[in-house]
């Protein structure tokens, strides 16, 4: 499997922008931004990986637990519009942001080793919690599966070639969630799980669910993203293979 994540400088530019562009719309509002995921772990896949953001801002300048009140949303739009992230080696920049004094009942806590601070410190309402309620909530998670794969095949059914990609992404993005809440319900150290990196997780993954092999393989055609992006017979078997990752998951969760 194939990983090529940015520099570190590159990493730390785009981190800039970021925070640069909170600074400038939510002013003292601001409490503290994270960088998390791939980026962090070292499982970063060019051109389909995500720059991960938590941005977590006080209650004042929030419209509810993840949404940032419009007057807001408009500036951080305008300050941040421009930043392309493919000059950064990312598909997107994904920034959530995050009430800092509550943060939202259906997301488990961020795990230490799975995000840095890159600017500002962590609100004390974001703190780990008890294995259990990473186990309720990937419980929770996992009953989504059979739902999840039949809107990805509506999605997926009637779109161009040209759009294909998009499809074989957001499943990816789908599957990787599934995977973590795997971990949880088959690792004796949940927390654990959630630190593994992508390769040592299909691995995991694979063996928890009784798998033919279909995770590894679907990450290891989407690990050379170029390629699928220009053929479409690579997309249409990748997002086969990912659609027979998401079966094996649901059989072995249903099962339990």
């Amino acid at each position: 499997m194939k990983f090529d994540s940015p520099s570190q400088k590159l990493v730390d530019e785009a981190a800039e922008l970021v925070v640069s562009a909170c600074k400038k719309s939510f002013g003292s509002s601001l409490e503290c931004v994270t960088l998390k995921g791939s980026a962090v772990k070292g499982d970063f896949i060019r051109s389909y990986s995500d720059f991960d953001f938590h941005v977590y801002v006080k209650p004042e300048a929030m419209e509810s637990e993840r949404v940032p009140k419009v007057s807001y949303a408009l500036r951080f739009q305008k300050a941040f519009g421009r930043v392309n992230p493919a000059d950064y080696g990312a598909s997107q920049f994904q920034i959530y942001f995050i009430n800092s004094q509550r943060y939202p009942d259906d997301w488990a806590p961020p795990v230490e080793g799975t995000f840095r601070v890159v600017w500002g410190k962590l609100p004390s309402a974001v703190t780990e919690v008890g294995d259990e309620a990473y186990v309720q909530r990937a419980n929770e998670n996992l009953r989504t599966v059979g739902d999840t794969r039949n809107t990805l095949i509506g999605r997926f059914v009637d779109k161009p070639d040209a759009a294909v990609p998009g499809l074989v992404r957001l499943l990816g993005v789908n599957l990787k969630n599934f995977m973590y809440s795997v971990m949880i319900l088959v690792s004796n150290e949940p927390k654990d799980g959630l630190r593994l990196r992508l390769d040592e997780m299909i691995t995991e993954v694979e063996k928890g669910v009784g798998s033919k092999g279909h995770l590894n393989a679907y990450f290891e055609q989407i690990s050379d993203w170029a390629a699928i992006q220009q053929d479409a017979d690579k997309a249409r078997a990748a997002f086969e293979e990912g659609m027979a990752a998401l079966s094996e998951i649901e059989r072995w969760y249903n099962r339990r």
